[in-house]
């Protein structure tokens, strides 16, 4: 039974996306304006005190500042209202004023006079007049006027459809003019991300120095430089991978071509199959599984497979035996090679194979490099700083006084196939990948490397090695010189 293949979801642009949400928001902010205001014309004028509304705001409450004043009294308003001159409102003027005993007491409406006893059904068409829920009267509005234009009160007033024609008019230009707006932010938002999809478009097709602009959107500008600082990566590990195809044929390619030749020489009589040819072709076969063997534990340490075997290691021991393994060599070539490590120093978790063959590539390199009668010292001491603010470290440090490196090169000293005097053979240059190796297995173990040297006045190389101490400062480790290779740089 075959699975039913599912529909393919229909993807929305995000331009249009975001555009749907402004014009939304925009929709329901503009109608929910509107039903307010429809709401609340319609609760002012179906309200059953719609007209006391009307009336308290215009002349009702002076009526019933007098009839207080006069100790609740309507004596002589007819003649008050005269003097006061009350001018007539365009809405809902009050005509006449009728007492609690339906007796009028101020007339502005020539059908009635003040002492006429008024009709029960035309009072009913008033507003009663109420002191503390006291009835003390009733006014009479304008009754044609009210009368004929709203009869029972239930449509709205005269200046209800143009307020409405207006704020509708309003509306629609506000929409306009929103929807404009929401176009415009929708586009300003997109742009970075059709920027970035067309450059990962760009990406995947091989072009790998393709870079995006920044982005005025906090978020944007820093998915924007993730993006860039991802392409610049890509594109460095693809030099890198091209360079070191091109440096692994170019090294192989010379003790091959050598032991080629010499194969050939021998197969044609040129060559004697004497020991000394047979030693120099598996000197070069030695030379050649070296430097296979370099590349595998060069690789397999980038890859963080390289096997480690930790146990505690006293640095003043490490020294003395790394120091002992070549005393012979630095003897014969003049050299002073001594310790300096104190051996209360704290113990350190090192696989003690790879830090020897560490110490052996830099002492090797620093006796390759120093002339006779120099020196080549190894120090071992705490360091006060600790490496992460938690762990103290010890500092291990081999320093001599050959003939140093240039300022210019020391940002290079741990790439593979680099050597600091070109001119030098591989076997007395050595293959360029003892270096890199070295800085793999100290950031293997946690630790970090740096180099500081100064032309003529010799070199030192320096390993900063966890002890899984506490340490009694929580500063963390600045490194004072101008290289230094850790775990974030791998």
């Amino acid at each position: 039974m075959q699975p039913a293949c599912s529909q393919p979801t229909r993807k929305v642009p995000l331009f249009w996306a975001i555009l749907r949400a402004f014009v939304l928001v925009i929709g329901l902010g503009i109608c929910g304006m509107l039903s307010f205001f429809g709401l609340a014309a319609r609760g002012l004028w179906q309200s059953d005190r719609s007209e006391e509304f009307w009336w308290r705001g215009m002349q009702g409450e002076a009526l019933i500042d007098y009839y207080v004043t006069q100790g609740h009294s309507w004596h002589d308003l007819d003649q008050h209202l005269a003097e006061v001159s009350l001018k007539d409102s365009p809405y809902f003027p009050i005509t006449t004023v009728v007492d609690q005993h339906g007796r009028v007491v101020a007339s502005r409406d020539p059908r009635l006079r003040v002492g006429q006893i008024v009709d029960q059904r035309l009072l009913a068409h008033g507003i009663a007049i109420r002191i503390e829920d006291e009835h003390v009267g009733v006014a009479l509005l304008r009754g044609s006027t009210f009368s004929q234009k709203y009869p029972q009160h239930t449509g709205p007033p005269p200046f209800f459809w143009p307020l409405l024609r207006s704020l509708l008019t309003a509306g629609g230009a506000l929409a306009v003019v929103l929807l404009m707006l929401a176009a415009v932010f929708a586009r300003w938002l997109t742009r970075p991300l059709r920027h970035l999809t067309t450059a990962a478009q760009t990406l995947a097709v091989g072009n790998l120095d393709v870079q995006v602009p920044g982005a005025r959107i906090r978020e944007l500008n820093d998915l924007a430089d993730a993006f860039n600082s991802m392409a610049r990566a890509l594109a460095d590990a693809d030099r890198q991978r091209r360079q070191l195809t091109a440096d692994v044929a170019h090294e192989l390619r010379t003790p091959l071509a050598i032991m080629k030749g010499r194969l050939e020489g021998l197969q044609d009589g040129v060559y004697q199959a004497t020991p000394e040819q047979i030693e120099r072709l598996l000197s070069e076969a030695a030379l050649l599984e070296r430097m296979i063997e370099d590349l595998r534990l060069l690789a397999l340490a980038e890859a963080g497979q390289l096997p480690l075997y930790p146990e505690p290691v006293a640095p003043h021991e490490l020294l003395e035996d790394a120091a002992m393994a070549f005393a012979d060599q630095a003897r014969a070539q003049h050299i002073s090679l001594c310790v300096q490590a104190a051996v209360d120093l704290p113990m350190i978790n090192v696989d003690p194979q790879r830090m020897n063959q560490v110490l052996a590539n830099l002492i090797t390199n620093a006796l390759r490099y120093t002339p006779a009668g120099g020196r080549v010292t190894l120090y071992a001491e705490a360091d006060p700083v600790a490496l992460s603010g938690m762990d103290r470290t010890v500092i291990v440090r081999v320093q001599d006084t050959g003939v140093g490196i240039a300022t210019a090169d020391l940002p290079r000293m741990f790439d593979r196939f680099w050597r600091a005097d070109r001119a030098r053979s591989r076997g007395s240059g050595g293959s360029g990948l003892g270096l890199a190796i070295v800085r793999q297995i100290v950031m293997a173990h946690g630790g970090t490397i740096q180099a500081e040297s100064v032309p003529g006045n010799g070199t030192t190389l320096s390993i900063w090695l966890p002890t899984g101490q506490q340490s009694q400062s929580s500063q963390a480790h600045s490194p004072k010189s101008a290289t230094v290779f850790s775990n974030s740089t791998a």
